[in-house]
């Protein structure tokens, strides 16, 4: 009994708890002993009675800040200590009390603290691509330099006013981090969200700081993505609006909002209700018809195949129309003699010398001929232009000779469709044939 009293003895004295003095912890502040005050407030807060003194918890945030600022590395926890501290005050206080906490045992200098050093953390991450580390680090700067601001404790009167370099590159991190390619889509869909929110708050407020742009142009792919037309066009006008001088990437968000979606028909109407409002451009028109030829090579069923080449072909047209270039007129051409080449396959197909099958092979050349006439018509623009083209380019040249060579074949074709029923065309036909046919491989 005497060795159980002597030990719980021994304890009690062991265990001696002290009580928060504000006085002793200026003391430490004056001197700039942090190490020592963070040993006071330790041994404070180790007093059941003074757990829940809220000045002893202020003060903690702020000695931890203070030694996690001036001496990461020997306390590399100390800034979360404090930043955890501070968010548990926020959440469990009202607005008032928490204000009021702040402002007093140098609360503030304690957010102030956790701000700076989330917001160089997230630079860090940011530089090395760390884009999830980086969101997380931005996003909690974010929130402290918007509680500094909102709640008077900034040189800013405007309390309605946002830290916007640190919520934008929160949101640049979380784009970044939200990965997304056009195959797959977004492979982080909570962090394209994330990011789309950041934004959204921006926008709102009609902030556009310089080479900021990136932005509204994640904001127009977003509403592309999931197919939310009225706000791609919203963003994608703002973006016109604050950055004018990039027109082409206007332009090119407007194309890929008309492709949006891969399906056919939809891609058809798009690019006819764009056509029809008269403000497409000639890079517009040549961008749909390329990925409508480009659609050309899945596509099986016969008629979905014309209705695609007919549209391309209106796209280049509308094109050529806007600047005579001799690339086009050849793709046009190209396009017709495909559509000719199509009816051939369906010309033969049909060989036999029953009246059925002749019927059949007299639709399909009425079909050929106005295809025919239009695919010469084009090769022949084609090669006008690009023989006239002085500082013609490898592309110029393949084309201009594959021009003449259909030519030369389109006309043979019309020659012997001729021959035995019409003299005079056949003769014209076939002297074209034979001219294009000697000009083969002149473009060098």
């Amino acid at each position: 009994m005497l060795l159980i009293g002597s030990v719980v003895t021994a304890f009690a004295q062991k265990q001696k708890f002290i009580k928060f003095d504000k006085d002793e912890l200026t003391k430490y502040y004056v001197t700039k002993k942090y190490v020592d005050a963070k040993d006071y407030i330790d041994k404070v807060l180790q007093n059941p009675k003074e757990q829940n003194n809220k000045d002893a918890i202020v003060s903690k945030a702020y000695i931890y800040a203070q030694l996690g600022y001036d001496s990461a590395a020997a306390y590399p926890t100390a800034l979360a200590t404090a930043g955890n501290i501070l968010d548990s005050l926020q959440k469990t206080n009202d607005t008032a009390t928490f204000n009021k906490l702040m402002r007093e045992d140098y609360g503030i200098n304690a957010v102030s603290m956790v701000y700076a050093t989330d917001f160089n953390m997230g630079k860090n991450q940011f530089t090395n691509s760390q884009w999830d580390s980086a969101y997380h680090s931005f996003y909690n700067a974010a929130h402290w330099a918007n509680y500094i601001t909102q709640n008077g404790f900034s040189q800013n009167p405007d309390r309605n006013a946002i830290d916007t370099f640190t919520v934008l590159y929160t949101g640049y991190a979380a784009q970044n981090a939200s990965s997304f390619t056009a195959d797959s889509g977004y492979k982080n869909p909570a962090m394209a969200d994330s990011a789309m929110s950041i934004y959204t708050a921006l926008a709102d407020r009609n902030i556009a700081i310089p080479n900021g742009e990136a932005m509204y142009v994640f904001m127009v792919q977003y509403y592309q993505y999931k197919k939310d037309k009225a706000n791609a066009d919203k963003y994608l006008a703002m973006g016109r609006q604050f950055y004018p001088n990039r027109a082409a990437t206007w332009s090119q968000l407007e194309t890929e909002g008309i492709t949006a979606g891969g399906d056919l028909n939809q891609i058809i109407s798009n690019y006819q209700a764009s056509d029809a409002a008269g403000t497409m451009t000639e890079d517009q028109y040549t961008q749909i018809a390329g990925t409508l030829v480009s659609a050309e090579k899945k596509i099986q069923d016969s008629a979905m195949l014309i209705k695609v080449n007919n549209t391309a072909i209106d796209a280049y047209q509308k094109a050529f129309a806007k600047s005579q270039n001799g690339l086009y007129a050849y793709n046009i051409g190209i396009l017709n003699y495909n559509i000719f080449n199509k009816l051939d396959d369906e010309f033969y197909a049909n060989r036999g010398t029953t009246a059925a099958s002749k019927a059949k092979r007299d639709a399909i050349e009425k079909r050929q001929q106005p295809v025919a006439d239009s695919a010469i018509y084009w090769f022949n623009q084609a090669y006008t232009i690009l023989s006239a083209k002085t500082n013609r380019e490898n592309i110029d040249n393949i084309s201009g000779n594959n021009a003449i060579k259909t030519l030369a074949s389109l006309y043979g074709w019309k020659a012997q469709k001729a021959q035995g029923y019409n003299a005079t065309d056949f003769a014209k036909y076939d002297a074209l044939s034979q001219q294009f046919g000697k000009l083969e491989d002149s473009f060098k």
